[in-house]
């Protein structure tokens, strides 16, 4: 797994992430936060807290994703099913 790369690719996915019920904003916003800490730890040499941190945010989204409260353009790297 190139981290990184990992934590890149979930901020362009949040960046065009559909929020489908408004209930999820505050937890896309966690998200978001999670994965912003990851990239500075990351960049801090840290890579504990990186990846722990991308892992969280990852969570939210796909825990979203399984509710259906929000929608992406790439299922790739979460584990629900193209619906």
């Amino acid at each position: 797994m190139d981290l990184k790369k990992s934590i890149q690719e979930m901020q362009e996915i949040l960046k065009s992430l559909k929020v489908l019920d408004s209930k999820a904003d505050h937890i896309v916003l966690l998200s978001n936060s999670y994965t912003n800490d990851a990239l500075h730890f990351f960049e801090k040499g840290n890579k504990f807290d990186a990846l722990e941190a991308y892992a969280i945010g990852w969570a939210y989204i796909d825990t979203l994703l399984h509710l259906k409260m929000v929608e992406v353009k790439d299922l790739q790297i979460f584990t629900v099913e193209k619906r």
